[in-house]
């Protein structure tokens, strides 16, 4: 009697589901991710035992670099542009409105305002090679006040941080505080890095 014999067939496995998925999984990322700002100056800051995380939106950070300069940086373009338009009416700076579009674009500012327009000029090559020399915070010329109010104008949910090197002398970091407490801010955040906690 002939023996029957069957061909075996291996499956076949249509992979074009998993690609689709594949490129759903990646779009998703790249519309849903968003990019940590460029620091301005690096800063380290001090270590201090607690967890609590600062949110990622609605801050305004007043950052202090070890050599006392003081720089400011808030988030969302749309209250960047209003925070410019604020500063560009009380100081006349004369910005075009092509000059706030490009303000609203910054990442952070460091220079006193009278430079501001010049400084927008710059290409983008030119203004990452130009050493901002830090806003004015002295007792007769402090120009760290109108960035806050301003801020808080254009955004009065934004919170309050002080990012500071612990390199920095004490005075900066007090002239800083007080120069919150005269706008009226009484809260705002120390960002600092985490340390273990000791065991016991």
């Amino acid at each position: 009697m002939p023996r029957l014999t069957m061909k075996r067939h291996s499956p076949a496995i249509d992979m074009t589901p998993m690609v689709d998925l594949g490129f759903l999984l990646v779009t998703f990322f790249m519309m849903t991710t968003q990019f940590s700002p460029t620091e301005l100056v690096t800063v380290t800051t001090p270590h201090a035992t607690s967890e609590e995380k600062l949110p990622e939106a609605n801050n305004a950070v007043v950052v202090i670099s070890k050599d006392g300069n003081v720089y400011f940086r808030t988030d969302q373009a749309k209250h960047v542009k209003a925070l410019g338009e604020k500063l560009n009416t009380k100081y006349s700076l004369g910005l075009t409105e092509d000059e706030l579009t490009k303000f609203s674009q910054q990442t952070g500012f460091g220079m006193p305002l009278s430079g501001m327009k010049q400084f927008l000029n710059l290409t983008a090559a030119q203004q990452k090679i130009t050493a901002m020399p830090g806003i004015p915070v002295e007792d007769n010329h402090n120009e760290l006040i109108d960035w806050l109010i301003y801020a808080r104008i254009a955004n009065p949910d934004v919170r309050m941080v002080i990012k500071g090197d612990k390199a920095t002398n004490y005075p900066v970091i007090k002239k800083v505080m007080d120069t919150l407490q005269q706008c009226n801010i009484n809260r705002f955040v120390l960002i600092t890095d985490t340390e273990a906690k000791p065991k016991i």
